[in-house]
């Protein structure tokens, strides 16, 4: 889709995305896992998404998830059949899918090991859309009021769940209080609801397990009926006093944690065999013992000396204990695990007998941490998104304490990133773009060569204890022999330079240079006296078809990233960014025109109240190009007192055509616009994956 914060797209996005899924998470409390299967842009049918993703490899990915989590209940937004995303069809496909192959021992049988065993999820859900009455006569219902008061946070869930929201900044914006949220969520769903209140949620049974109890009528719980064995419900039931839960004895800490320590200790003799024989009991455990750090305000963090560890290096890290309370538990022991990395076991561990924090210390304990020389690299992270590196946890620290006999553990896990010791951290300009001024010329009748010379800015980052000394060796693209730069960095420092490639070789030798792309050029860091390379990029060189008209000079209020001055400066256009307080007082018709950037007055909202300068600059003779925005960010608005924008009446809407092969029609073939310095024409727009068009005119003043 798209990014409303930047220039990434694809891959790039991938991993960002990711991320914010990952702080959502935090908020809500819930743990993400990813699939890994392939981003391709929009998609109009599942049978498109499985052709990228694989079906059955795409179903092994779920089954597999399933059997690993083992969740009684699955609740899904997607419908197989809605008019919707194709990612989102070929989603709930596989997952009714899987809920049966999941219990299916001849189905992916290579994943019944190390732990992993069949497993029937007891319900699936799906969210009702549109005609939800019409959908519920056809199957059971659940409805979920979200305008419920969560009784620990003081707040209605709906509100956490924009929190939660406002995290995927990608495809925002967002809005930014409650009641904005609820309006424009009433508007998208069409149902109706109180002043600042969402409607009711619903979710259809579509699918069930042999056996189990029929959900009940008007029901809104998704486990209501559902029943687990009489001893494991015992294990499992949560700690109360005097009957009642521990939400409602929150302002007694005291209390609670007394009631926690008596729950804790009638299961602890047999929690070592529970743990083992039933994954929900070990879960419990391990939740009785989070809530019991919290209760007696403990806390357990693992810090690396550095966020990005590098290939071959020994590593520090810290376990801080912090003792908020006023008990004094001892600490016990500790145990270090390595995760899912293929990274070395610690090889020291600084520790004690065990000892007792007193209320208001904090104690630390040291560590190293050793990663061979072919640790697996983490970054960038878009080129990790689909072989299972995007997220490494390198490192597990569990610490295991008593209070008053009563025996726990608190957990503390760190992500890091691996990179090469010393690492290619940015490369400008990317891909290289050249346009027909830097076209190929013939030397000496030979060989076809690149009239212009390429400066390239290249960032190294040394992540390594010690001072780098080695080269940047640079080539060998079209044929020209390797440059060799001299490179010395610091102890975990970094440098700039700036690299000049020869746009034709010192020596010339047959070789031809490809109409749409040249050799890439590499980059390559050795250090002195090494034959292996530490890291290494290539650049690939991209010839556009691109000419400019002369005597340009633009100026541009940019947006959000440098999409915009990096295609002016490839261009070769001469430019200059406007702030907005230069909009308002600079002297425009120096400039042949002016640009306004994508989402601008989105980005830079004070532009709004200078845009008559703009429009003023325009009507004087001068051109003023807007690129696109948004309906909600462009169309006037009093509430945040924005008038018509353009200079007559041109109101956007939010139709969009997502099909890359809906055919482009050129109305006036012939316009000046559309030839001149550049001819545009119908094969200018194969290949467009992304929306065909959107946010277009459904409103506008004759003159257009």
């Amino acid at each position: 889709g798209q990014n409303a914060i930047g220039p990434e797209l694809y891959e790039q996005m991938g991993a960002i995305r990711a991320r914010e899924t990952m702080a959502a998470a935090e908020i809500q409390g819930s743990e993400p896992h990813f699939l890994g299967l392939k981003d391709f842009g929009f998609s109009k049918s599942a049978d498109e998404a499985f052709k990228f993703w694989g079906h059955d490899e795409a179903l092994r990915r779920m089954v597999l998830e399933i059997r690993k989590l083992r969740p009684d209940v699955i609740i899904t937004n997607h419908s197989a059949t809605s008019n919707d995303h194709g990612h989102h069809q070929a989603t709930a496909r596989l997952e009714l899918e899987a809920f049966d192959a999941a219990a299916d021992p001849t189905r992916f049988p290579e994943q019944l090991k190390d732990g992993v065993d069949v497993w029937q999820v007891q319900r699936l859900f799906v969210r009702a859309r549109g005609n939800a009455q019409a959908q519920a006569n056809a199957a059971p219902v659940v409805t979920i009021d979200p305008n419920e008061r969560d009784p620990i946070r003081g707040v209605v869930y709906a509100e956490e769940a924009l929190r939660a929201l406002q995290k995927h900044a990608t495809q925002g914006p967002w809005p930014k209080t409650f009641a904005e949220f609820a309006a424009r969520f009433r508007a998208f769903s069409g149902q109706s609801a109180a002043p600042g209140q969402l409607p009711l949620t619903r979710y259809l049974l579509v699918r069930e397990a042999k056996g189990v109890e029929a959900l009940p009528k008007d029901s809104h719980n998704i486990l209501d009926g559902l029943r687990l064995p009489d001893t494991t419900a015992k294990q499992l039931a949560p700690p109360t006093i005097d009957g009642k839960p521990l939400t409602e004895f929150i302002d007694q800490r005291g209390r609670v944690l007394d009631a926690l320590m008596d729950v804790k200790k009638t299961r602890q003799a047999s929690s070592a065999a529970q743990r083992n024989d039933s994954p929900r009991v070990g879960r419990m455990i391990s939740l009785i013992d989070q809530a019991l750090g919290l209760a007696a305000s403990l806390t357990v963090s693992l810090t690396p000396a550095d966020s990005i560890l590098a290939r071959g290096s020994t590593n520090k890290f810290l376990v801080t204990i912090s003792n908020k309370g006023a008990l004094s538990p001892w600490v016990i022991a500790t145990h270090s695990d390595a995760g899912d990395s293929s990274v070395e076991r610690f090889v020291e561990i600084v520790d004690k007998k065990p000892y007792q924090i007193e209320p208001g210390k904090i104690d630390t304990l040291k560590f190293t941490y050793h990663l061979s020389d072919d640790e697996p690299i983490t970054v960038p992270h878009s080129a990790h998104l689909y072989d299972g590196r995007l997220f490494t946890r390198l490192a597990t620290m569990s610490v295991y304490l008593k209070i008053n006999d009563v025996g726990f553990s608190l957990n503390a896990t760190t992500w890091v990133d691996v990179a090469p010791a010393v690492d290619i951290t940015n490369i400008s300009p990317s891909p290289a773009m050249k346009t027909p001024p830097d076209r190929k010329a013939k030397l000496q009748g030979t060989m076809d060569c690149i009239l212009r010379d390429f400066d390239y800015r290249v960032s190294l980052t040394n992540h390594q204890d010690a001072a780098f000394a080695g080269q940047l060796i640079v080539g060998p693209g079209f044929g020209r022999r390797a440059a060799y730069h001299p490179v010395t960095i610091a102890a975990h420092d970094k440098v700039d330079l700036t690299v000049s490639v020869p746009g034709c070789p010192q020596a010339a030798s047959p070789k031809t240079v490809s109409e749409d792309k040249g050799e890439p050029i590499s980059f390559t860091v050795v250090g002195n006296g090494a034959t292996k390379p530490l890291s290494r990029l290539e650049v690939p060189i991209v010839f556009a078809d691109a000419r400019v008209a002369p005597n340009l000079r633009i100026g541009y209020v940019r947006g959000f990233d440098y999409s915009l001055p990096n295609a002016l400066t490839a261009l070769g256009v001469e430019s200059k960014e406007l702030s907005v307080d230069e909009v308002k007082t600079a002297d425009l018709q120096k400039y042949t025109s002016i640009i306004v950037d994508n989402r601008v007055y989105e980005s830079q909202p004070e532009l709004i109240a200078a845009n008559q300068k703009l429009l003023d600059y325009a009507k004087d003779g001068g051109t003023l190009i807007v690129f696109y925005h948004k309906s909600n960010e462009w169309n006037p608005d009093e509430r945040r007192k924005r008038p018509q924008l353009a200079p007559y009446k041109l109101i956007l809407g939010d139709e969009r055509i997502t099909d890359e092969t809906a055919p482009i029609t050129l109305i006036e073939p012939q316009h000046p616009l559309l030839n001149f310095p550049n001819k545009m024409g119908q094969e200018d727009f194969a290949n467009w994956i992304q929306e065909r068009g959107l946010y277009y005119p459904k409103d506008w003043d004759p003159q257009y």
